[in-house]
C-alpha cells in the first residue's frame, strides 16, 4: 500500500514512531495459510502498527490510517455452519488493545457517510464471543453503503458456499489506497481507502486469487492475482504460497 502511495501518508506520518509488531510475529498462526502471517513487503507499512489476535481472526492495525491493514481467517464448513446457528448482534465498539492514539472511535463514523465495513465479517462468526470480537473498529474501515451492502456482501456470500463445497478456505481482508490525497473521516482522521480486496486460498482447488472492488457508489469489482494485489499494495496476503499460485488467478464469481 504505502510502496506507491507512501507520498500521499507524509502528513500523517509525520508523527509516526518506530514500528510494534512485524506481521510474522503474530501469536495464532493457526489462521494463516501455512501458518505464515501477511507479509508486509512494503516495510513503511509496519510503522506504528499492533498485531492483534482475536477468537476466530486476526488483524494488524495501524496508527497511521486508524484502521486494519489486513485482517485474516482461516474458514472451514463447520464454522460456517456454526456462524449461520448464531444471530447477529451488533456491537461496535473502539479497540482497546491498541493505543488511545492509533486508533478510531465511534463518534469518527458518525455523520461520516460511510459504513463502519468489516474486513473479517461478522457472518463468519461461529459463536457469540467470536461475532463481538468482529464488531471492533480495528476490524472496520469507511465503506460505501452501495459497496458494503450490495457486491461485497455478495462476495461474502459466494465465499461461504465455497467453504461449504471445498471444506475450508484461506482469506485475508484488506483496505488499499490510491492518490496524492487521501480522504478522511472524524477527528481520528481515518483514511478513506479507495477499495478493498479479499484475497483467498482454496486448498482443495489448489488456487488462490483476490477480489478487488472500488469504494464508491458505483462499485466495480474485479478478480486478481496474489501477485498483482501484492505489487498495488505492499502486502502478500499469503507468503508461503508458490510462484505458480500466486501469479495465476484461480476463477472467482463475480457479484452481479
Amino acid at each position: 500500500m504505502f510502496k506507491r502511495h507512501a507520498r500521499a501518508f507524509c502528513a500523517v506520518a509525520v508523527f509516526v514512531l518506530a514500528g510494534a509488531a512485524h506481521a510474522s510475529e503474530s501469536s495464532c498462526p493457526q489462521l494463516f495459510q501455512g501458518s505464515e502471517a501477511p507479509d508486509l513487503v512494503d516495510s513503511s507499512l509496519a510503522e506504528r502498527t499492533t498485531t492483534l489476535c482475536f477468537n476466530a481472526y486476526s488483524l494488524i492495525a495501524s496508527g497511521v490510517t486508524k484502521g486494519p491493514l489486513w485482517s485474516a481467517e482461516h474458514l472451514t464448513a463447520q464454522q460456517i455452519e456454526d456462524a449461520q446457528d448464531t444471530p447477529r448482534k451488533d456491537a461496535f465498539h473502539a479497540e482497546t488493545g491498541i493505543p488511545a492514539e492509533d486508533r478510531s472511535a465511534l463518534a469518527d463514523y458518525k455523520g461520516s457517510g460511510y459504513d463502519r465495513g468489516h474486513m473479517t465479517p461478522s457472518g463468519d462468526e461461529p459463536n457469540a464471543t467470536a461475532q463481538r470480537d468482529s464488531f471492533s473498529l480495528a476490524n472496520m474501515v469507511p465503506q460505501n453503503h452501495t459497496l458494503n451492502t450490495g457486491k461485497w456482501e455478495r462476495i461474502e456470500t459466494s465465499l461461504r458456499t465455497m467453504v461449504l463445497d471445498d471444506g475450508e478456505i484461506f482469506v485475508v481482508t484488506s483496505p488499499g489506497f490510491d492518490g496524492p490525497t487521501p480522504d478522511t473521516i472524524g477527528a481520528n482522521a481515518v483514511i478513506v481507502p479507495n477499495y478493498t480486496w479479499k484475497a483467498i486460498y482454496d486448498p482443495a482447488e489448489g488456487g488462490a486469487a483476490a477480489w478487488r472492488c472500488t469504494n464508491v457508489d458505483a462499485p466495480v469489482c474485479t478478480v486478481v492475482s496474489i501477485d498483482a494485489i501484492t505489487d498495488e499494495t505492499g502486502v502478500d496476503p499469503f507468503p508461503g504460497l508458490s510462484a505458480s499460485i500466486k501469479a495465476n488467478p484461480m476463477s472467482l464469481p463475480l457479484p452481479n
